[in-house]
C-alpha cells in the first residue's frame, strides 16, 4: 500500500476525485481516504499546514496503515532564480531549516544523534522523475524539472532577506512547511519517502499573493506527476 500525503485540499483534491474509495476515516482530525487508483492499493491524507501536523499525520499513517512507502506532493517556493511558477521539484534531501542548535556547536538543521540532511529513498526519486517523464512527454512544452535539496520549517518565506540566508546556508532549490517532518518521521520507521513539490512562488516579498495566483495551476502539474508516479510504484 502506498501511502500519499498533501497539506491543502488542492494539493489532494484531484487525486481524490479519481480514487476508487473503500474507506473514509477520520484520526486526530485528519481525514484518511483508503481506495485504489489505476490499480494500486493507497491511502490518501491531507496533513494540514506545517511539521507538526505533517509529522503526526505521518506518524498516523504508518501505525494504522502500514504503507511500505509514503509520497508527498505540495506546492513550495523557489529558491533559485532560473526556477519558474509550475516548475517541478524532487527532494533528494530535506533540511528543517528552523532547527537551530548553533548555541552548542550544532550547524543550522541539526539535531542531536540525526543527520542534518534527510535522503528520501533513491528508488521513489528515480521513480518520481520517470513519472515526470511520463507526465510531460513533450520537452518544449514541460516545466522545468530540478532534483535537489528542499528545506522546510514553519514559516512561510516572502522576503529577500531569507530566500538569500536558504541558499547560502543550506544550497537549497526550494522552501516549504512540511516536507522533512514527512521524511524524518518516515526514516524513524524505516519507511521509503519522497517528496515532489511544484513551485507557486518565487519566496520573496510577493510570495503570498503569487501563492494564492498560482496554487490550482501548480496542483495540476503536481497531480500530472502522481498520475503515473501510483502505477509506476505498483510495479516495483
Amino acid at each position: 500500500m502506498l501511502g500519499l500525503i498533501g497539506a491543502l485540499d488542492e494539493e489532494v483534491a484531484m487525486l481524490h476525485a479519481d480514487i476508487d474509495v473503500s474507506e473514509e476515516a477520520a484520526h486526530a482530525g485528519i481525514t484518511v481516504t483508503k481506495g485504489s487508483y489505476r490499480g494500486v492499493e493507497l491511502v490518501l491524507a491531507k496533513c494540514g499546514v506545517g511539521k507538526v501536523n505533517a509529522a503526526i499525520c505521518a506518524q498516523m499513517l504508518i501505525d494504522l496503515y502500514q504503507p511500505s512507502a509514503v509520497a508527498f506532493s505540495g506546492v513550495a517556493g523557489g529558491l533559485v532564480r532560473n526556477l519558474q511558477v509550475g516548475d517541478m521539484i524532487i527532494a533528494s534531501h530535506l533540511i528543517q531549516f528552523d532547527v537551530d542548535l548553533t548555541a552548542f556547536g550544532r550547524r543550522h538543521g541539526e539535531l542531536p544523534d540525526a543527520e542534518r540532511m534527510i535522503e528520501s529513498d533513491p528508488e521513489l526519486v528515480r521513480i518520481a522523475g520517470e513519472a515526470y517523464d511520463r507526465a510531460f512527454p513533450d520537452a518544449a512544452d514541460a516545466p522545468g524539472l530540478m532534483i535537489g535539496t528542499v528545506v522546510s520549517g514553519d514559516k512561510f518565506v516572502k522576503d529577500s532577506e531569507t530566500l538569500r540566508w536558504l541558499q547560502r546556508e543550506f544550497s537549497a532549490l526550494a522552501t516549504e512547511m512540511e516536507g522533512a517532518a514527512v521524511g524524518y518521521t518516515c526514516g524513524l520507521s524505516d519507511v521509503p519517502f519522497v517528496v515532489i513539490r511544484g513551485i507557486s512562488d518565487g519566496a520573496s516579498e510577493t510570495a503570498h499573493t503569487d501563492f494564492k495566483e498560482n496554487l490550482h495551476k501548480v496542483c495540476q502539474n503536481s497531480y500530472r506527476i502522481l498520475e503515473e508516479f501510483v502505477p509506476l510504484w505498483g510495479e516495483l
